[in-house]
């Protein structure tokens, strides 16, 4: 039995040994090779426990298959030493393991005592603030070495250990946690930039068909639209009623195919810009409004929304240009304020209604509410749809960060200087 001198100084040694390394073999290394001055052993290993029911086993001097390297973690249920690690014995002393019917029972992880040939052995808990974190076990090849003084010993180095080695596992688990958190955005961030590209293939498709429907679609509906009205010249007079009918059933179809077509191809976005796009856009609406409607399109950034690629630029309309859309087939408003606004680091787009409102189910609706939230979720951008209060109608907000919008890879051109210059967000 060592000295208390010799104990307080093997204790510090072990202390100094321990202090700095983050590496638990090499933490464990150091710390068994100096409680090797106090308590003489082959085998030395550290079980830490995890709150889902299992725990994870490090060894020093010899390596078993406790430490399995393809599946390190096991149920604590079946650990040989689960009644220390359970809290029902407060330590474990054997002459024999081999022979103690504690480390062995129905379905025991207890092999690598025999693999190993560990005959003795002191188990003690590890303690962080008054909870047991795992255990300290020291093994001999021999049999009948340790003894109840021993126990103690073993038990001020675990306790002298546990504290440092919790906040390596700590500190384990954060930077495991960082990394798969890192890893998801990763995905997230490209499953976004897949969608996205995805997005610009069909916006480019949609584009092109509307060309094909101005070209070929619409020239031929023009074309019968003539031939009919030359027929109906030609007829005598009373008999030429139904072609009329006809004629103007085409008229309608005409102007349907029109506004599919603008729709499709957003000319007005790319030739006067963003305001000019949202104002025709409201104006074609209110063409078929039977009742009474008022409009207005504020811009307080001074075009700035142009500066943005187009690929985001055209997502932005078909967001706003959806939320029309909503306001004036289903809100029943005699009302729609758009304004746009934005700060140095955002871009704010707010559509207000006057109409009925908006209910708890329409907001989870995967038709329209459900397009608008996925396009604005490929730019990156933040939609928010709200009843207003305490009067009726309905407020949209589509907020994107400049940051998003310019983003290299996806980019069409590059944003200006000028968003520092961006008037305060109102």
């Amino acid at each position: 039995m060592p000295s208390p001198d010799e104990t307080l100084t093997c204790f510090l040694s072990i202390a100094r040994a321990i202090a700095g390394p983050t590496d638990y073999e090499l933490v464990l290394e150091n710390f068994a090779a100096r409680l090797r001055g106090l308590i003489s052993h082959d085998h030395l290993d550290i079980v830490l426990l995890h709150p889902s029911g299992t725990q994870i086993c490090y060894e020093a001097r010899l390596h078993t298959n406790w430490s399995r390297e393809d599946s390190p973690s096991i149920a604590t249920e079946r650990s040989p030493i689960r009644a220390v690690l359970r809290g029902d014995l407060p330590f474990m002393l054997t002459d024999d393991a081999w022979t103690d019917a504690r480390f062995h029972f129905p379905g025991s992880d207890s092999k690598p005592l025999f693999d190993a040939n560990l005959h003795s052995r002191i188990v003690v808990p590890l303690r962080v603030q008054g909870e047991i974190t795992g255990s300290m076990a020291i093994s001999s090849h021999q049999i009948g070495v340790y003894d109840q003084d021993l126990v103690v010993l073993a038990q001020g180095a675990a306790d002298l250990v546990s504290a440092y080695l919790f906040a390596l596992e700590r500190g384990k688990e954060a930077r495991d946690a960082a990394v798969a958190e890192s890893e998801a955005r990763g995905r997230e961030e490209a499953l976004r930039l897949g969608a996205l590209r995805l997005t610009e293939g069909m916006e480019r498709e949609r584009q092109r068909l509307g060309m094909d429907l101005h070209d070929q679609t619409l020239a031929d509906l023009a074309r019968i639209k003539r031939r009919l009205s030359r027929i109906a010249a030609t007829l005598p007079e009373g008999s030429e009623d139904e072609l009329r009918a006809i004629e103007a059933e085409l008229e309608t179809s005409l102007d349907d195919v029109r506004h599919i077509v603008e729709d499709m191809r957003p000319g007005v976005l790319q030739l006067f810009g963003f305001t000019e796009a949202v104002e025709a856009h409201l104006q074609r609406a209110l063409a078929n409004m039977a009742r009474r409607f008022r409009t207005r399109v504020t811009d307080r950034t001074d075009g700035q929304i142009d500066s943005l690629p187009d690929t985001v630029r055209t997502a932005v309309f078909r967001i706003v240009q959806e939320g029309v859309n909503n306001a004036f087939k289903h809100s029943g408003a005699s009302c729609i304020d758009i304004d746009i606004d934005s700060n140095p680091l955002w871009l704010q787009i707010t559509i207000t209604d006057n109409g009925s409102g908006i209910s708890d189910d329409d907001l989870q609706s995967a038709s329209g509410i459900g397009t608008i939230r996925t396009r604005a979720s490929l730019i990156s951008a933040d939609v928010t749809i709200q009843s207003r209060s305490p009067e009726s109608g309905t407020i949209l907000r589509i907020l994107m960060p400049y940051a998003a919008a310019v983003e290299p890879s996806l980019a069409a051109a590059p944003l200006t200087g000028d968003t520092r210059h961006a008037p305060a967000h109102r």
